[in-house]
């Protein structure tokens, strides 16, 4: 009985190695400008081999112009059985022999998938996702095959866009992704250095503060010993970087050139946003159940505090007219504020709940929010008048306005980036680009022309700051 089962189990090997044989020979070969993705894991003949092959299928079937290859780190010679026959059974073979990952194969790849960290020299710049979380197929075969097809579907959309038309092509372009380090926990707000081109990452959930070097594309250093940062600043006219601390409301502050301590600002509670008025020389952080502290940078100390009826999320400066707008979703209302006087102007009763992002577009007089519950861009007139409203993706908690290209941009916990289309009064939505879970905290820096969208760790791999170009 055991040499008929062996006899059939090989049998089954063979047919379907032929029908994949013939399958092959059946496809088109790639096109000269076709694509590479290169899928790497610690040895190079489990769980890349898989995705290989599972994505050079799903490319066929799509018409993309994308082949699929495996490498491995610390290569093995040959693909397990177990991973081969479950392969067959979906009539599939290994994308290639094992071969071990080059510096070479980094430079042309046009997408780089990786299953386990890669060493840094054979990383070097090449754009590297992560996808982590995946069991091992050689011991859990079907639950490993279930995810990587998973991902290989939300992948797939991202890579055609890349392949389309320049006149079709997405109005946000990942162009790289710089890790943050052994990064645990959710990320924050995000603030920059534009003299040094460095970009500060409240890292919350790990109690420490990233500094990034945008121009080399990697993390710098890490600033440790915080209170569970929220909010970050950088305040030119004194060279200091600003940390606000959720846990023991304070706000730190850094010289921003060797980041060493400077001084501490006690404002209580809940320490969070932070806005730095250039032209007028102060910080704005709001803290507490309630307050807004205004703060010389010449003297580090808070010279005021702007009161308010709930705990202030996002608020926006406007220089001109000397007012804030305060989003305080507690009370589900805007406020208007005063700086000179400290006085409320106004306040705006909202039907909806969940105000947390806000943003100015100076160009057109209108204060922008985005809902939660329900998840909703809404535009009003500065005097408090709904212009607009219209879905958008879940669990924001930033958007920003391009003035250049007349769009607006979302970036939501719920894993997407909304792209609108300004029109008129009407906001037009037309892209919806996967991030990663969790990922609602972003920046738009106009002098630099990118948008830095952070990524905690999780199933899209380490924490990182994902960096998009707007185009055209």
């Amino acid at each position: 009985m055991r040499t008929l089962l062996r006899s059939a189990h090989v049998m089954l090997r063979i047919a379907a190695t032929v029908l994949a044989i013939a399958l092959t020979s059946a496809r088109p070969a790639p096109a000269d400008d076709g694509k590479i993705v290169v899928f790497v894991c610690l040895h190079g003949v489990v769980n890349s081999q898989m995705a290989a092959a599972y994505f050079n299928k799903a490319a066929q079937e799509r018409g993309l112009r994308f082949r699929a290859v495996s490498r491995g780190i610390d290569l093995y010679r040959s693909v397990p059985v177990r991973v081969q026959d479950g392969l067959a059974l979906d009539g599939l073979e290994a994308a290639n022999t094992p071969q071990q990952l080059t510096i070479d194969d980094m430079a042309a790849a046009d997408q780089v998938v990786a299953f386990d960290q890669l060493p840094a020299d054979r990383r070097r710049r090449a754009d590297v996702t992560y996808w982590s979380g995946i069991p091992l197929g050689i011991d859990d075969y079907g639950s490993a095959r279930d995810q990587i097809v998973r991902r290989i579907d939300a992948l797939i959309p991202t890579l055609a866009a890349a392949t389309e038309p320049a006149g079709d092509k997405t109005p946000l372009q990942l162009e790289t992704k710089i890790l943050l380090g052994d990064i645990r926990g959710r990320i924050d707000h995000l603030a920059v250095d534009l003299k040094r081109q460095r970009l500060f990452v409240a890292e919350l959930g790990n109690d420490s503060v990233g500094v990034v070097d945008l121009a080399a594309r990697s993390l710098l250093r890490t600033l440790t010993g915080l209170s569970e940062p929220q909010g970050v600043g950088y305040e030119p006219s004194t060279d200091t970087l600003y940390v606000a601390n959720a846990r023991d409301g304070s706000v730190q502050l850094y010289e921003a050139g060797e980041y060493k301590a400077t001084g501490r600002i006690e404002l209580g509670s809940d320490a969070d946003n932070i806005r730095v008025d250039a032209a007028a020389k102060r910080v704005i952080v709001g803290y507490g159940d309630g307050g807004l502290a205004v703060v010389d940078p010449s003297t580090r100390t808070k010279v005021r505090s702007l009161l308010l009826k709930a705990h202030p999320e996002s608020f926006q400066l406007q220089p001109d007219s000397g007012r804030i707008f305060v989003n305080l979703p507690d009370a589900r209302t805007v406020a208007v504020v005063d700086v000179a006087s400290g006085k409320q102007l106004a306040s705006w009763p909202l039907d909806k709940g969940g105000n947390f992002a806000m943003a100015i577009d100076h160009e057109r007089s209108r204060v922008l929010l985005v809902y939660r519950s329900p998840a909703e861009l809404a535009a009003f007139s500065t005097d408090g008048k709904a212009i607009a409203a219209t879905g958008t993706c879940g669990d924001a908690d930033d958007l920003f306005v391009d003035a250049k290209r007349g769009r607006i941009y979302v970036s939501c916990g719920g894993g997407y980036v909304d792209v609108f289309e300004i029109d008129g009064a009407a906001y037009r939505l037309i892209a919806r680009l996967p991030t990663a879970t969790g990922a609602r905290t972003s920046l738009f820096v106009p002098e630099l022309d990118r948008l830095f969208v952070a990524v905690r760790a999780g199933a899209a791999g380490p924490a990182a700051i994902w960096v998009f170009k707007p185009m055209p």
